[in-house]
């Protein structure tokens, strides 16, 4: 049975004691696994499937850094206290670690235990190893042995540091000087130890301020699609009319954000509907504007001069030249009708091939008897159609093809000027065969079982003996008197035979 992953309460916050950031859950049963990893940009995990629990996939549960692991969390000392709270005996087990210089101990993490129905505990964990101030983290949360989470475990919080901000300092040096209440031993920090109770209370506010200052700065990326907060992608993808996939994890829907405003700025080229075809399916897609094979007459307005004096026909088919000079393949005049004796021709035309290059006559469609006419995915040639030939990736049915064409179409219609059809062609997958080397693929390999040492007798030889076919000649030569097969006798005569051993 999947865990009810909301009810876990995940939330991050920021530490102002920071950089560190302080995560909290709630578990009704405190034996359940909890293990929370952290990442940059993105949230750990790359099997997620929106707000559906699902198990952690290979590679999901060290996809970060290891934050805390509820069966393994190690510390250096433990302090657990039970205090009244709104009339509850709430009890608190708090775990420290020694860091810095000079070594003072440092909370890790907490858990509270609050009397209810369910009796649930609430867990908190101060993440502060290896973090650095100005920078988002993103956490996720894998409940469980079988590390179960969803976007209901994943959650991600700011980092702040010190900077500096000397309020006490700032004070007339009179208050300063008369601040000389300092902390009874042990009941505060190894850095406070030698501050007044006023210098104590103006750090407090100076915290937060530094906490306010830096999420004021976090602000100036926040149409930044590299830096912003991951959680608010789909609402700068809402921004520009953009969907979102959910199943992506948030680099490449950063990716997907940076790249649209070059589709948006694209929209109805050809290359633009390669790419989008290859984004939403994966296929290998190409592209034709049936126009350039449309039979047409010669226009004059449409020759472009040369500098060695010669004249292009200026009618889209352009194209630049690899490797030169010149530079560019060109027309001199339109394509003709189709040349039946061109055999490349013929095979492009039985093929339907990207590459067809032949003119055709305009292509209406099949005429209704109201007038008018209806056209489908065999009406090719006119202007306002496109091809998109596909090469599936593997091995599918077509009609399985065909439906998911269907959700493509749909797709583009958002995206083709409103005039242009798109007809799909399904071209054959190619198959690569490997080439096969014997010495390499093919090994034979022998043991020996052991040595067999044995004198050998052997009997009389046997006498020589032969079989004598009737009529039989030996062929020698292809001249007339030794024929292997003479046919022009009747019934044919077939006596003359090769030499064999054993014949005579």
């Amino acid at each position: 049975m999947n865990p009810d992953l909301a009810a876990l309460g995940f939330t991050a916050r920021t530490d102002p004691l920071g950089p560190a950031v302080r995560l909290s859950w709630m578990l009704p049963d405190p034996a359940v696994r909890v293990r929370v990893l952290r990442r940059e940009r993105r949230f750990p995990g790359t099997a997620r499937r929106g707000w559906a629990p699902v198990p952690a996939a290979d590679g999901d549960l060290t996809d970060g850094v290891l934050v805390h692991d509820s069966a393994d969390f190690p510390a250096d000392v433990e302090e657990t206290r039970s205090e009244w709270e709104a009339g509850k005996l709430v009890t608190t087990t708090r775990r420290f670690r020694f860091r810095g210089v000079p070594r003072d101990r440092r909370l890790a993490g907490l858990v509270r235990r609050i009397p209810t129905a369910d009796g649930s505990t609430t867990v908190e964990v101060v993440d502060q190893e290896g973090v650095s101030a100005g920078t988002r983290y993103y956490y996720t949360a894998f409940v469980t042995d079988a590390g179960f989470y969803s976007r209901a475990t994943q959650t991600s919080a700011l980092a702040t540091g010190h900077y500096g901000t000397a309020l006490f300092a700032a004070l007339p040096q009179a208050d300063r000087v008369r601040d000389t209440s300092l902390p009874a031993p042990f009941t505060v920090a190894q850095e406070d130890v030698h501050k007044g109770q006023l210098q104590r209370f103006v750090e407090i506010v100076e915290t937060h301020a530094d906490l306010l200052r830096g999420q004021i700065e976090e602000l100036a990326g926040i149409h930044d699609v590299r830096r912003v907060d991951a959680r608010l992608l789909p609402r700068l993808a809402r921004q520009i009319g953009w969907r979102l996939k959910d199943y992506l994890d948030e680099d490449a829907q950063r990716g997907e954000l940076m790249f649209a405003p070059e589709f948006y700025r694209t929209v109805g080229a050809a290359s633009n509907v390669t790419a989008m075809i290859n984004r939403l399916t994966g296929w290998d897609a190409q592209v034709r504007e049936f126009v350039r094979n449309l039979l047409v007459s010669y226009d004059i307005s449409r020759r472009e001069p040369l500098e060695d004096g010669r004249f292009a026909y200026a009618d889209g088919s352009t194209r630049a030249r690899e490797s030169g000079p010149p530079y560019l393949n060109f027309r001199t005049e339109p394509p003709g009708s189709l040349d039946t004796t061109d055999p490349e021709a013929m095979y492009r035309l039985r093929n339907r091939l990207h590459d067809d290059t032949a003119a055709y006559s305009y292509d209406c469609g099949r005429p209704r008897p109201g007038g008018g006419y209806d056209r489908d995915e065999s009406t090719w040639y006119s202007r306002d159609t496109l091809g998109v030939y596909i090469v599936p990736d593997i091995a599918t049915e077509v009609f399985v093809l065909q439906a998911e064409w269907e959700r493509i179409r749909t797709i583009l219609r958002e995206f083709l000027p409103v005039n242009v059809r798109a007809v799909f062609v399904l071209m054959p997958s190619v198959e690569v065969e490997e080439e096969y080397n014997a010495s390499v693929m093919a090994a034979e390999q022998a043991d020996d079982l052991g040595v067999l040492l044995q004198e050998e007798v052997y009997g009389e030889g046997a006498d020589a003996g032969a079989d004598t076919l009737p009529g039989f000649r030996r062929f020698l030569t292809n001249a007339g008197a030794h024929r292997s097969a003479d046919t022009a006798v009747d019934p044919p005569d077939t006596a003359s035979r090769s030499w064999h051993t054993a014949i005579s």
